[in-house]
């Protein structure tokens, strides 16, 4: 249907293209005509100089000067024409795009012609792997991906009072990829333990939130140098406990998903405390993002799961309901998106899929193959560009990046 859609869709622009050069070819013939009859005017003006040839001169002045009239009024009426052909061309090729977008959304193939475009990566500490990767961002200026992840190793020691103690070690860092999935460079190896969320504003700032140190880190591109860092383990002003996804808006606002203080944390871009959002009805918040002027926090713990409040505050409603059993629309979700439509996005780490969900809450389509282990995508953050290019990046079974077209 697409490929029919678009051959269509090139045939009628390739008519109107030859219609218009057709039109332009006469138009150039015509203005060719005009210019031979002024030089031909200048001609007479100069050699009917005597009196008994100025009749004749007047008379063929005259003539000259009416077909120069009736030429620009032809030019005007081809003006007029070409602007015609060329708004109902728009036309034509906004409906084709609203045709070709209503095939693909109705078709019970949409999630199979939605598979990964790229798909990198594996589980390692080594340049370009990942081993527990949590965040994603992209810089639009530099079209860049930056994926915060975590080394962890684990530890047995014996202690002769209680036998073996388990624990383990963090070590975080943020890999840098292109948009094609080429891995660059890494950032930030000793600065953070844990990264989870991450952000970029459009100051180049990045926002990085640290679920082991309970803070959030302010750094600045390009090298990642550390501006500053707020908080630490409480529940008190500008502390967090357990903070997971965090997002910028575009009024330079720092929003932080407290997930176990139970509240999103509200901080300007030099990460001074300005209000918190709380609600009896959102616990665990795992991310949090602005749209349209309404501020939808993910929860991990609630069904429905998906909370929307004013940017004052104000509770407007809760949708998509929530089930680990798969009783519900989701199973265990921690990150989402939206897209210039207002659709949701939700990556469903537990279902192993991205779902999509309108704003009132209806499923529209799933994204990602359930049933091939080596394409299961396993979601655990998800961002979406200005191009409308899904990234995500999954746990568990591939340890990847993934982008969707």
């Amino acid at each position: 249907i697409i490929y029919r859609v678009n051959q269509r869709r090139e045939e009628v622009i390739a008519e109107f293209r030859e219609r218009m050069e057709e039109r332009r070819a006469a138009v150039t013939t015509r203005l060719n005509t005009i210019q031979q009859l002024i030089d031909s005017k200048a001609d007479l003006q100069g050699r009917m100089k005597e009196n008994r040839l100025h009749s004749m001169r007047e008379n063929m002045l005259e003539d000259i000067d009416t077909k120069l009239t009736q030429l620009q009024v032809v030019e005007k009426e081809t003006e007029v024409v070409f602007e015609c052909d060329t708004r109902q061309l728009e036309q034509t090729i906004s409906v084709l795009g609203q045709l070709i977008e209503r095939e693909i959304i109705s078709t019970p193939d949409y999630p199979a012609l939605l598979q990964p475009s790229v798909s990198v990566g594996k589980k390692g500490t080594a340049e370009g792997e990942l081993y527990w990767p949590q965040g994603v961002a992209v810089d639009e200026k530099s079209k860049l991906i930056y994926v915060a992840d975590t080394r962890i190793e684990y530890h047995h020691v014996t202690d002769i009072r209680s036998g073996y103690v388990a624990y383990d070690y963090h070590t975080g860092s943020i890999s840098v990829f292109s948009m094609t999935g080429e891995y660059i460079d890494r950032f930030c190896e000793g600065q953070v333990n844990q990264p989870c969320g991450i952000a970029i504003s459009e100051d180049n700032d990045v926002f990085v939130s640290d679920t082991v140190s309970h803070c959030v880190y302010k750094f600045k591109l390009p090298k990642f140098k550390l501006v500053t860092k707020v908080g630490k383990k409480e529940t008190g002003v500008s502390k967090f406990n357990y903070p997971r996804h965090l997002t910028v808006t575009t009024d330079r606002s720092v929003l932080v998903a407290d997930r176990d203080n139970n509240r999103i944390a509200v901080m300007d871009t030099d990460l001074k405390h300005k209000r918190y959002i709380k609600h009896p009805t959102m616990t665990r918040p795992t991310d949090v993002k602005v749209n349209n002027n309404k501020v939808y926090v993910l929860s991990y713990q609630d069904s429905p799961c998906l909370h929307v409040f004013s940017l004052t505050g104000e509770k407007i409603r809760s949708l998509i309901t929530r089930d680990y059993g798969g009783n519900a629309q989701v199973r265990r979700c921690y990150s989402f998106c939206l897209d210039k439509k207002q659709n949701i996005l939700i990556a469903d780490n537990v279902a192993g899929n991205i779902k999509v969900f309108s704003q009132e809450g209806a499923l529209l389509h799933t994204l990602g193959d359930t049933q091939d282990r080596d394409k299961t995508i396993r979601p655990r953050g998800i961002t979406l560009t200005d191009n409308n290019k899904i990234i995500c990046i999954s746990l568990f079974t591939n340890f990847r990046l993934h982008l969707f077209q």
